[in-house]
């Protein structure tokens, strides 16, 4: 399974790469910043969360708008990433064990690199509108195609937004305030579900809307995703206590910060075993999809079962 996910990585990273900004004017410095930070590394895996989401419900490999929308929405993770790491935030120097964008360029670039990020994330996308794609909605027609990518946009804008991963950074940073006993379950989850997993279910959701499928297909999407990030973050929590070097940044950054976690609230073995059960119910209801059983589908389901026991 490594080695198809690492073939798969490759694939997602030559899909990016052809959507970089070029490194040159007088904005070049922050140019660089957004490519370092894109190119230090990461899974990728909400884009390629969204290419095979796009190939279960399809049956075919998606053209020019799905890389601009896998694109978009790793930009928008990174610029996350970027943010996360300041001195105001969790105050890391590293990210994915190589020096975090505010620690290489300096905090102002940091804040810029990020803000840029973002902004370009939104350019690419809508530039699926100009797109000469026989990928994407071919053969729904113009009109069909229209309508998916603005539905894909608006999903890629809300659950980035303060209804989705900006909300959840607040209340985390709000948390932060607060003595550890004075934080509640339904704040980390209230958390959990905006920070990391919003994203997780926009992938799944933009790669069935772009594909053609229906509005409870891409409620299910939506479901999946949820299982997947919540277990995903309860998985970055555990590996915050136990991940050593393999995580890619200090370990017990979270404690180090006096936050919070789900580890701190519950303990380690239910942590592990909830995310053994998030994990099989996503499973479960991506077996209910059409095209869950297709090469993309089995894939889809074997890489959510591999975020679940993940060292990093």
């Amino acid at each position: 399974m490594s080695d198809l996910i690492n073939k798969k990585t490759q694939e997602v990273d030559a899909v990016i790469t052809r959507y970089l900004p070029k490194e040159e004017g007088l904005a070049s410095t922050v140019i660089n910043a957004m490519n370092y930070s894109i190119n230090v590394g990461g899974k990728r895996i909400r884009p390629m969360l969204m290419m095979e989401t796009y190939r279960m419900f399809s049956g075919a490999d998606g053209g020019e708008t799905l890389g601009r929308f896998m694109a978009a929405i790793e930009m928008i993770h990174t610029y996350s990433l970027c943010h996360d790491d300041l001195p105001a935030m969790d105050n890391d120097d590293l990210r994915r064990g190589m020096p975090s964008t505010h620690a290489k360029f300096g905090e102002a670039m940091g804040i810029l690199a990020g803000d840029a990020l973002l902004n370009y994330a939104f350019e690419v996308a809508i530039g699926s509108f100009f797109a000469n794609d026989r990928g994407t909605g071919a053969a729904a027609g113009p009109a069909d195609r229209t309508v998916r990518i603005a539905k894909a946009l608006s999903i890629l804008a809300k659950k980035a937004g303060i209804y989705g991963m900006i909300a959840g950074q607040v209340a985390d940073i709000e948390a932060e305030d607060k003595e550890p006993s004075e934080v509640t379950q339904q704040t980390i989850d209230f958390i959990h579900e905006n920070k990391t997993a919003a994203m997780i279910e926009s992938s799944l959701m933009i790669g069935a809307t772009l594909a053609g499928a229906d509005d409870e297909q891409i409620l299910t999407m939506e479901q999946i995703g949820s299982d997947v990030g919540l277990a995903f973050q309860i998985r970055d929590d555990i590996l915050d206590v136990t991940g050593g070097d393999a995580l890619g940044k200090p370990i017990g950054s979270d404690e180090r910060n006096g936050k919070a976690t789900y580890v701190t609230l519950n303990g380690l073995d239910k942590a592990i075993d909830d995310v053994k059960k998030l994990t099989e119910s996503a499973v479960s209801k991506l077996s209910q999809l059409p095209g869950s059983g297709n090469k993309s589908g089995k894939f889809l389901s074997e890489l959510i079962e591999s975020l679940a026991i993940r060292d990093r």
